[in-house]
């Protein structure tokens, strides 16, 4: 039982880190293309809107914590200075 934690929380931490390292990944719905191939013409993807991508679901909750987490580490280095 102990293990499956392990490997569960292995898994999350490994997860939060690509999230951190590669926060934009291919769009789901054009699969990268960035346009859906219908019959004649080939629309703009309504997702991503052309761009091929977007940003990661929970890359901006990642990014924001460890803004947090550092800012709050230089501001209690900078009180010890003073």
């Amino acid at each position: 039982m102990a293990g499956h934690i392990l490997i569960a929380f292995a898994a999350a931490v490994i997860w939060i880190g690509s999230l951190y390292v590669k926060p934009f990944g291919k769009c789901w719905r054009c699969r990268g293309k960035g346009n859906l191939r219908r019959k004649r013409r080939a629309p703009v993807c309504p997702r991503c809107h052309g761009r091929k991508g977007g940003q990661r679901f929970g890359s901006r909750t990642v990014h924001r914590v460890v803004r947090m987490i550092r800012a709050e580490l230089a501001r209690t280095r900078k009180l010890k200075e003073n």
